[in-house]
């Protein structure tokens, strides 16, 4: 669905290009590279297309309001009102975003600026947008929000406390459509069934809460293992079709809290939603993650992009690598093969 994307002066990113994207799209790089910075802020763009498109229906919304809105409600600045915040730090260049979407219905570029001192109104941005379709926008955060639903809605719809950025509040939504009969759900009815197989139950949705049931027996969240509720978002959102075709998902470190063996067959997992449709930006510094989808795609001849950070003290630099190709050079695998390195120099007496 993204196309191809341009980023200059966003963080500690000089400029971060990718002149086309993949079904699955791999950042990977250490502690503070930008990873979660440059998954929120296509979110941000992304999902305020989608709102607009659904305003659009009823009336005469101001795209560039919606975007400022929401890239302001989904990083939080610390300094209120002000977005300018993001631009990169001792540069007096402007902040620079241009993604192009392909979808179904429509070929759409959005590109916007805005410069250091920027408040809470971007002034220069794409005033020609039509609406996106049928497709939709989903964040999944590292953090499971199953425990803390309620909770959370609260925190941001009644007092507007900072913490729980729009990712969050947005899921929250997500979640609460209601679930439809496994026959209702359509193509991706067997990806549902592989995600509850990996859960060992099924997470459903009360009045007042989600409970998970393995068997007879049911467990409130706070009784659940964080990764079974990691995957009950995945198998609620298939199931009220909020994660359908057409879908544009971003996932930041699905790996977190799972069994090696769940990251393994959660990728593989990844990579047939991929198939089915579903365009999908994640990150991770798990290893078998990366080697699993590496796996996945020469198995399947299929590319799967990785994009690596590093950070070189004034910038963050970019390697990219099609893992239909080969692994990509990177700590993360660095560390794998300096650690096996060591175990072997013990047995060799070194």
């Amino acid at each position: 669905m993204i196309q191809n994307m341009t980023i200059e002066n966003f963080l500690n990113f000089k400029k971060f290009e990718a002149p086309r994207l993949a079904g699955i799209n791999l950042l990977i790089g250490d502690n503070n590279t930008g990873k979660t910075g440059l998954l929120k802020l296509l979110y941000a763009i992304s999902k305020t297309w989608e709102i607009y498109s659904r305003q659009h229906s009823h009336g005469s919304p101001s795209f560039k309001k919606v975007l400022s809105e929401k890239i302001f409600d989904t990083f939080q600045p610390r300094s209120r009102n002000k977005i300018g915040e993001f631009v990169t730090k001792g540069t007096k260049e402007k902040l620079k975003v241009e993604v192009t979407y392909q979808t179904d219905k429509v070929h759409q570029s959005i590109s916007f600026q805005f410069g250091g001192t920027t408040k809470n109104t971007i002034n220069h941005c794409t005033d020609s947008v039509a609406a996106m379709g049928d497709n939709n926008v989903i964040f999944i955060p590292a953090k499971e929000v199953l425990t803390a639903f309620r909770a959370i809605k609260f925190t941001r719809e009644q007092h507007y406390l900072a913490g729980f950025d729009d990712t969050y509040l947005d899921l929250i939504r997500m979640l609460e459509v209601p679930t439809l009969d496994s026959e209702q759900i359509g193509q991706l009815n067997n990806i549902n069934q592989q995600l509850e197989v990996l859960l060992g139950g099924e997470i459903y949705q009360t009045d007042d809460d989600f409970l998970f049931k393995r068997g007879a027996q049911e467990f409130t969240m706070a009784m659940t293992a964080e990764g079974i509720k990691k995957i009950g978002i995945l198998t609620t959102l298939i199931r009220n079709r909020q994660l359908n075709t057409g879908t544009l998902l971003f996932l930041d470190e699905p790996e977190t809290a799972l069994h090696p063996r769940a990251i393994r067959h959660l990728s593989k997992i990844i990579v047939r939603l991929a198939a089915l449709g579903v365009q999908i930006f994640l990150t991770t510094h798990n290893y078998f993650i990366i080697k699993q989808l590496y796996i996945c795609a020469r198995k399947e001849n299929t590319s799967i992009f990785c994009f690596s950070l590093l950070n070189d003290q004034e910038y963050i630099n970019t390697h990219f690598a099609d893992l239909k190709e080969s692994m990509p050079c990177n700590t993360i695998v660095d560390e794998a093969l300096d650690m096996f390195d060591e175990d072997v120099a013990i047995d060799l007496g070194l």
